[in-house]
């Protein structure tokens, strides 16, 4: 299974795709993302400007594969990861910034993933590329699922406004999806 994660920049997509994939915690400074950025630039800004990619591998009891040792080199902890699973789910990162609007599409038409993980903060609510990448997936016909990050930085009353924009959005009558809230 292949994954896409799009979603607002500052949305929280590379934290999470590390804290997945990597089975360690973010120190709320971007401990975690650094692990899963392709360029130094990337680290420096925050911005993920390119595709990444990452794998998370299960055993025959779901329980996550992880390597005794994590380092940059893909190719020595994929092994270790690939040869220990029974299956593997592939996770493309993709970028949140309008800038990079060219790359995420290329990542989405060119990766296919099976769904799109459209990430929302929940301090920031729901963003211009929020819409975009709803919209990417309903185009491209790629099932997706919202995942709200940042609940402990947003204050309830925004968590809550954000949760009920992303439902009025989804229940709309050009879009007609039934969103249903899991916790």
């Amino acid at each position: 299974m292949k994954l896409g994660v799009i979603g607002n920049v500052d949305a929280g997509k590379s934290t999470l795709v590390s804290v997945l994939t990597k089975g360690i915690e973010d120190d709320g400074n971007g401990s975690a993302r650094v692990r899963v950025l392709n360029y130094l630039h990337e680290q420096e800004t925050g911005r993920t400007s390119s595709i990444g990619h990452e794998i998370m591998g299960f055993d025959e009891h779901g329980k996550q594969i992880l390597p005794e040792r994590f380092n940059q080199n893909k190719n020595k902890y994929w092994k270790e990861v690939v040869q220990e699973s029974h299956k593997i789910v592939s996770i493309v990162d993709l970028c949140g910034h309008e800038k990079y609007l060219k790359t995420t599409i290329n990542g989405l038409t060119g990766l296919s993933p099976d769904f799109g993980v459209v990430i929302v903060g929940a301090n920031m609510g729901m963003q211009k590329m929020t819409k975009e990448h709803i919209g990417l997936c309903l185009f491209l016909k790629i099932p997706f699922f919202i995942v709200v990050t940042k609940i402990d930085l947003a204050p309830q009353n925004k968590y809550e406004e954000t949760v009920t924009e992303l439902k009025k959005l989804l229940k709309h009558k050009l879009l007609n999806k039934f969103p249903i809230e899991v916790k």
